[in-house]
Order: C-alpha cells, then structure tokens, then sequence
C-alpha cells in the first residue's frame, strides 16, 4: 500500500494514470487531504466511486498519534510526542506568536530522525543515539498534524506559516527523504509552503549543503556554529572532526552564492565555554565576508549535560560587540522552558521506561559519519 504523504504530485500522477485515472483527479485528492483536513478517501468529492475504491485499496494517510503533549502556560508552545507505527517515538513543536497587526503566526519545528547520531553532548537527542531515518511521509505527517490541529482547533483562517527543521536529528544524514519532502512541502498541489518558509538547520554536513544547492531546493540554511575554533567545536559539534570549520564555512558561503540566499548561523551559549568577549571578538572575525545572520540561543539547561546557560547580561554584552562589529545578530527568546520543550527531553522521559522496537537496528550510522 502507498503512503500517500510520502508520494510527490508529479509520483502520484504517474500511478494514477497506471489505473486509468485523470490527472485532475491528483489535484482534487490533494487539495482534500492538505487543505481541507480529510482523512477517509470516501470523504473526497468530486472523483467517481470507482476512483474512490481504488485510494482506499492502494493509499493509507499515515498521521502520527500523539502520545502526549504539553502546552506551555502562555498557550503559545505546544510540544508533542509522537508514535510511529514501528513503535518508534518522535518530537515536534508547535510555536504561535502575532504580529504587531494582529496577524497569527505558527512554526512547526519538526523532526527528520528517530534519535541523532551526531552525539552534540549538549543535546538529549544526541545522547539517546540514533534508531533509524524518518520516511518522507512521516516527516510531511508532523505538518499535517499541526496544520489541522491550527486551523481546526483553534478556528482560524490563518494557517501554519513556517516550518523549520530543528527536532530530532540531522536533516542532511537522511538527506534524500528530507528533501523529497521539502518539495512536497513547497509544492502547489501540496502544502503550498514557499520554500523561504522552510529552514533547514544542520550541524554541518559540508557535503550535502553542496548538494542541496546544485539539486535546486532553495529552503533557508542555518548551521550550527556554537565555537569559533575547531579546538572547542570538536567538543561541542562532534563531527567538526571531519567537517572542520574552514570547510563549513566555505560550503555555507557557496550555498549563499548559488541561492542568492542569507545563511543563518545558530550560536548556543553557555556559561564559561563559549560566551566571552573575546569569542564574540573571533566571531566576527570568522563570519568576515559571508553573507549572513546569526541567531544567539540562550543554551537549554536539560539538567543531564553539564552545560550550564549564559547569564542574560553575558549574552546581552556578546550581542552588543557582535552587532557593532557588523554581525546582523537576533537573540531567540527561549520558549516553552516550563514544558520541558528542548530537542529529546518529551523522548528522554520516555525511554527512562520503555525502549522502542527496532533501536539501532543493525547497529548502522549514518554514511556521512
């Protein structure tokens, strides 16, 4: 049976027209399923019984179930915990905010992996390990999921407007299903997401920041930094060992090149390892010439690493020299903290009781480590 979430339109035409079947019907089932929320192929109008049996027989809509969730005091961060059908479990986030018009806005923050094999000894994903690559339905599912749950629940006209690559995993070590759902994302008869409304955050996998440009799927980058030299970075980002800072940079400058398209880089500070004047003084130093935003993350004290966040003033100071120093520089304002919303922690509480089916099957990594 096809997954059909985790099948692009141009895919799905071509298995349509296997069963005799319009393309006009492709648009009409996806606009049933993306836009307006159904679940049952008995529910889609507009296409003949006969076309009807065939989706019931051929495709599943495969969402994930919630397990649990949390929402923030202020009602603006929604965390959830999600079972897949192997057993398997993952995290996603929901962020709402308003403009100053008034206008409501929701990022999802979803995932790309069961796990993360990078080992960033800052991060509770990282010291879970990593079970296996997420399908490309199961990565467009987390969207669907909130995108019913923003427009449905919370009865407003406004969808979702942004979704980031941020959750568990890394996005470019499961690279092909990433970015076939990127497109799924972005295309018309999808989701219908400009793909300046996709970021993809990496620790720094030089060579598919390469790829991603020459395959033509310009979504925002954002990269991982939190040192300025290898000597720390080896530490934090452990896979600096292979991919060292001269060449991230350099694969980052390319990408700004061949999309036309500003980098961001994501600083996490934390206190005593990475958040004096002097790191913000080589910092601006390092960035010299790339075109460029850097966003300074107040480090997540998850109460099992050792790292311990920034004090505010400390970050205030860095952000100050940074800006002077002509690094367009935005501190992200930490959300969710009272839910426990940091990558890993919803899974972390989980596997403290239960280990899912499958863990680490066959003892594989990923080919780029």
């Amino acid at each position: 049976m096809y997954d059909l979430l985790g099948n692009s339109p141009a895919e799905l035409a071509t298995i349509f027209s296997e069963w005799g079947l319009s393309p006009s019907a492709v648009s009409r089932v996806l606009k049933a399923v993306y836009r307006h929320g159904v679940s049952s192929f008995e529910k889609v109008a507009d296409i003949s019984l006969q076309a009807r049996q065939f989706l019931t027989q051929s495709f599943s809509i495969n969402l994930p179930v919630a397990l649990e969730e949390c929402i923030s005091a202020d009602g603006l961060t929604h965390k959830v915990l999600f079972a897949l059908e192997d057993g398997n479990t993952i995290e996603t986030t929901l962020m709402l905010s308003q403009t100053s018009a008034g206008r409501e806005h929701g990022t999802v923050c979803i995932s790309s992996q069961v796990g993360c094999a990078v080992g960033c000894p800052f991060c509770i994903t990282g010291r879970q390990g990593f079970t296996r690559n997420l399908t490309t339905g199961e990565i467009v599912g987390q969207v669907l999921f909130f995108q019913r749950r923003f427009c449905n629940e919370r009865q407003t006209s406004h969808s979702l407007t942004n979704i980031v690559f941020m959750g568990m995993g890394e996005p470019l070590l499961n690279y092909d299903n990433v970015r076939r759902a990127a497109i799924i994302l972005n295309s018309p008869q999808g989701m219908g997401f400009s793909m300046r409304k996709i970021m993809l955050s990496t620790a720094g996998i030089t060579p598919r920041i390469c790829q991603l440009a020459s395959d033509n799927t310009p979504v925002e980058l954002a990269f991982s930094l939190h040192a300025v030299e290898d000597e720390l970075r080896d530490i934090l980002v452990p896979l600096n060992v292979k991919y060292p800072l001269a060449e991230l940079l350099s694969a980052c400058q390319e990408y700004s090149f061949r999309t036309g398209r500003l980098v961001y880089v994501e600083y996490a500070m934390f206190a005593g390892v990475n958040d004096s004047l002097k790191d913000a003084e080589k910092l601006i130093k390092l960035l010299k010439g790339i075109p460029c935003a850097l966003n300074l993350i107040i480090g997540n004290d998850n109460g099992q690493s050792g790292y311990l966040p920034s004090g505010r003033e400390a970050v205030l100071a860095f952000q100050k020299l940074l800006i002077t120093g002509g690094i367009r520089t935005m501190l992200r304002v930490p959300r969710g903290i009272d839910i426990c919303a940091g990558c890993g922690q919803l899974r972390s509480r989980l596997l403290a009781t239960y280990i899912p089916v499958n863990h680490n099957e066959g003892g594989s990594t990923p080919s780029d480590l």
